[in-house]
């Protein structure tokens, strides 16, 4: 018969019960996290117990670091922890009041013949059920083996089936002759998971109990101790599994580490919970969103019955949104808290702040577009910005040297762009020319934010040292770091001895599909836009193209599109699945399409059509096929590839 439920609208309470063995890894850190918002989007609480009962397996380390996680993350508990070993008296007296009321019954057979009784089921190809040997044994029952310490099974009905509305997986159904007479008390005395868990849920007064759906086969055993005991059960809700990328549940390999191994990482405790949210719960399209509006529109109606992949990409371009979103002071709070030998420089993380924004996805790269400010003199170079200061190179910076020496107006970026543009001027240079030797001297490296910028940052006299160092020749080389060799894109990965192909891969190039139907092309729009420091040709750009965060591309576009056309809220046909490729130094992971003449002097960008959403995909008429993943076409190969099928309209476009 099916099971009622509690009285309508109890006050909601929710608990996350972890066991003390480990971490709080990443399947419990969700757990808890919608425990948490299911409590708060109903006014109620959400509570913390540690299920401690197996004192062999018990490690108090691990209580110590799922609170911390917990704290990390954000989710705090309400009350007092609940430790389940201190109420191993009150789970006795339920057992022993269940034996007073026949419902409950001391059992006296030994391991030897359960493991017989075993055996003979497997032998049969049935599953055991412990066939109540000892159910009708009468009270003053004497074992003639000895026995002196049974335990205590509870009596499961024989014949009809156990039912509830799960508010996840929709209505489960049991047959009862699966379910056998469970044990709820130990020989020694000690509860079952089973027992303690309905006792303790009952007492703390939890309305809603919220778990993987790991526990699905534990919730028929627990209602049959609720009706026992005459309770009245909470609703259950059984969230699916987190899933790695092949397929297979989460491990270690995949990411199933500690909360605080993510912090140490260099992820944002907002970014982990909007990311964990979005794990097989949805608010309509909603990707990117804050606590308070998880919280007001939570509800398990929203959780999907699949189980969720775990995509570290997707976690780190949402550490990068909320890396921006960051202030100032507490950005270089978290960042000094994972490396401390950032304080002597706040003044200058602070100058900075705009420039290393939009280099990072974790603190942890933060920190490392910041290694120009805190690099101690003489600089350490790699191997190809040490090329950049020889030759042609040095000379470049013996003239900057000169000509700052000489120059007393303001340290500023806005200052110093025409100073370096009229030199790169005076001496025939191309820009690239002059900020390619400056960058590597300034910071060791052939990528770094603007180089006006790094100068505005790095000040006057330690620009003039570190040029002046790079002249004379005092600079160490870094050993650039050992590349693995690469894999054959096209050949399928192993997945150990079977040889089969892992989940999750990239599908093969269908050869009977046309080059170009291997585009993805969505409607983008930008969301800001400004001119590329070092190159008069590009425009850089960040645009929403419908992804958790927005991308970062340049654009040869500054000699046709004026600011004011290139502007914030225009629409534009983005390709989305090109290899990231650097332009001038700086990441462009995507292409705005145009259309040009054949001599290239006229060039347009491609209209979006007409009533198109962002992140919808543009089509091509006539062409059909699905465009490969992310990551899988070279952007030099993308002319040449869809030139053959346009067509042009009247003026040569």
């Amino acid at each position: 018969s099916r099971v009622a439920g509690r009285m309508s609208n109890p006050a909601v309470v929710t608990r996350f019960a972890p066991s003390p063995t480990g971490y709080l890894h990443i399947g419990g850190a969700r757990t808890a996290l919608f425990c948490f918002l299911y409590a708060r989007h109903f006014g109620g609480q959400f509570r913390l117990r540690i299920e401690d009962t197996d004192a062999e397996r018990h490690n108090e380390d691990a209580v110590n670091a799922i609170c911390q996680g917990m704290e990390w993350l954000g989710v705090k508990h309400d009350g007092d922890i609940v430790r389940q070993s201190l109420n191993k008296a009150r789970h006795q007296e339920v057992a022993q009041g269940l034996i007073k009321e026949k419902k409950a019954y001391k059992c006296y057979c030994s391991k030897e013949r359960l493991e017989a009784l075993r055996a003979e089921a497997d032998k049969n190809k049935v599953p055991f059920r412990y066939p109540g040997t000892c159910r009708d044994l009468p009270d003053d029952h004497v074992d003639p083996d000895g026995c002196t310490e049974p335990v205590v099974r509870i009596k499961a009905p024989d014949d009809g089936t156990t039912s509830w509305d799960d508010e996840v997986q929709g209505t489960i159904t049991v047959p009862n002759k699966d379910i056998d007479d469970l044990i709820v008390l130990r020989g020694d005395g000690s509860p079952t998971y089973l027992l303690a868990v309905v006792v303790d849920d009952h007492d703390m007064g939890i309305t809603n109990v919220i778990r993987g759906s790991d526990h699905i086969s534990n919730t028929p055993r627990q209602i049959v101790i609720y009706q026992a005991c005459g309770w009245s059960m909470p609703k259950f809700g059984h969230i699916p599994l987190i899933h790695g990328p092949d397929g297979q549940k989460l491990s270690k390999r995949h990411g199933a580490i500690g909360c605080e191994q993510y912090e140490s990482m260099g992820y944002l405790p907002e970014a982990m919970r909007n990311y964990l949210s979005r794990l097989s719960w949805a608010h309509g399209n909603d990707e990117i969103f804050s606590t308070e509006q998880a919280i007001e529109w939570f509800g398990l109606d929203g959780c999907s019955k699949s189980p969720s992949c775990f995509d570290f990409d997707k976690l780190k371009d949402l550490n990068a949104h909320y890396i921006k979103e960051c202030d100032a002071e507490r950005l270089f709070t978290l960042v000094a808290k994972l490396s401390p030998d950032v304080l002597p420089f706040k003044d200058k993380f602070t100058m900075a702040i705009e420039m290393l924004k939009p280099r990072a996805k974790t603190l942890l790269e933060y920190r490392e577009a910041a290694d120009f400010i805190c690099a101690k003199r003489p600089l350490a170079l790699e191997e190809k910005a040490a090329k950049g200061v020889t030759g042609g190179g040095k000379d470049v910076l013996v003239g900057i040297i000169e000509l700052l020496n000489g120059y007393s107006g303001e340290w500023t970026e806005a200052a110093l762009e025409p100073l370096i543009v009229k030199f790169a001027e005076e001496k025939s240079l191309k820009l690239g020319q002059v900020a390619q030797p400056m960058r590597a001297a300034l910071t060791g490296s052939t990528a770094s934010p603007g180089i006006y910028e790094v100068m505005w940052v790095v000040g006057k006299e330690d620009v003039l040292g570190r040029l002046q160092d790079a002249v004379e020749g005092k600079n160490t080389v870094k050993a650039a770091p050992k590349k693995e060799p690469k894999e054959d894109p096209k050949a399928p990965k192993k997945d150990g001895a079977d040889g089969k192909p892992k989940k999750g891969n990239a599908p093969p190039a269908n050869p009977d599909q046309p080059e170009y139907t291997k585009l993805e092309i969505k409607v983008g729009l930008l969301t800001k836009t400004w001119p590329h420091p070092e190159s008069e040709k590009l425009w850089c750009e960040e645009i929403d193209v419908g992804e958790e965060a927005v991308r970062t591309v340049a654009s040869g576009l500054r000699a046709f599109y004026t600011a004011e056309q290139f502007t914030a809220g225009r629409k534009v046909c983005v390709v989305t699945n090109l290899k990231p490729a650097k332009m001038a130094g700086f990441e462009s992971c995507g292409m705005v399409l145009c259309a040009a003449n054949a001599d290239h002097t006229k060039v347009e960008l491609l209209e979006v059509p007409e009533g198109a959403k962002v992140g919808e995909r543009v089509m091509i008429d006539g062409v059909e096929g699905e465009p490969l993943p992310p990551n899988q076409v070279a952007k030099k190969s993308v002319l040449k590839n869809v030139l053959p099928d346009l067509k042009t309209d009247g003026s040569g476009l």
